[in-house]
């Protein structure tokens, strides 16, 4: 598990590598709303945004039509830190371990005995390892494009939302062009959800834990983007959804990804809109929607 968690966190200190160009080129000049798109994608910022959504979605159950209302508040930082300091304390650690890990282990049997042989690596081996590691760690603490998506569903706000969790994602960014950016990193969340449809009582639990990918495209005004959240967790992994379905009483632990097709723009350069539609697969056919306004600083 180590040694997969090491791969994968080099993979993103190379995306990291790539991220940490320069300054943002839209800091350089004014902000417009003709070319908000591009402020969006190039410059460094935050937001805070209440959301409503509905329809089908991850966290409902699909084909069931049971699918919950939601209201919550997101935070969005672009260019920020919080990003790299994750993944690079999650680096160290697991550089840490691989590094102090037995090189190989191996077992075989000679007459009445097992024997097992335990290679360890020389000390030489150890310090090249863990100078790599501190060269990726410091990659992807210096990235210049890193961002992170915190959504908080609540019951109590404004709007009556019938979901209650949190969803984080965390990403490295990989710009093809000045205008078209690859977002690469990891996710998790937890997310339940209460409700009554047609006098039938639905519980249905998101566990999320995988890897975000998000291509952004500036054009104008607008910032379109195709959002896949990889849900691990799905039934390829033998942790598919534990189903009880009765007349009056429906109950199931969502696995599923996310997909999402949106576009974000910003008014008076502080007032954020986003929208977009959602799908819990490509070929379901169900959509449901997501809906913000918040301020961006």
């Amino acid at each position: 598990m180590s040694a997969m968690l090491s791969r994968y966190l080099a993979a993103l200190g190379t995306v990291a590598v790539l991220a940490s160009g320069g300054p943002a080129a839209a800091e350089e000049g004014g902000f417009s709303f003709g070319n908000a798109g591009y402020h969006l994608l190039q410059g460094r910022w935050m937001s805070l945004s209440p959301f409503i959504g509905g329809g089908a979605s991850q966290l409902g159950s699909l084909g069931e039509g049971l699918d919950p209302s939601m209201v919550g508040i997101r935070y969005t930082e672009r260019k920020g830190f919080i990003t790299g300091f994750f993944f690079a304390l999650l680096n160290t650690v697991a550089g840490s371990m691989a590094a102090n890990s037995p090189k190989s282990v191996t077992s075989y049997q000679s007459g009445n005995w097992i024997i097992t042989e335990t290679v360890y690596r020389s000390e030489a081996e150890k310090q090249a390892m863990l100078e790599e590691t501190a060269r990726s760690s410091e990659a992807m603490m210096n990235a210049e494009d890193q961002s992170v998506e915190l959504e908080i569903y609540s019951t109590s706000l404004p709007g009556g939302g019938e979901a209650s969790g949190y969803k984080l994602n965390m990403y490295f960014g990989w710009e093809i062009d000045e205008r078209l950016i690859v977002d690469i990193g990891l996710g998790f969340g937890s997310v339940d959800s209460r409700f009554m449809r047609d006098d039938r009582e639905a519980y249905i639990h998101l566990s999320y834990f995988g890897m975000p990918v998000k291509v952004n495209v500036a054009a104008g005004p607008f910032l379109f983007y195709f959002q896949w959240d990889w849900n691990w967790l799905g039934e390829w992994t033998e942790h598919g959804p534990d189903t009880q379905d009765e007349p009056t009483r429906f109950k199931e632990r969502s696995t599923r990804s996310h997909l999402e097709l949106g576009v974000t723009t910003v008014l008076f350069e502080r007032l954020m809109l986003q929208a977009g539609v959602t799908t819990p697969t490509l070929t379901s056919g169900d959509f449901g929607y997501r809906a913000s306004v918040g301020l961006r600083f």
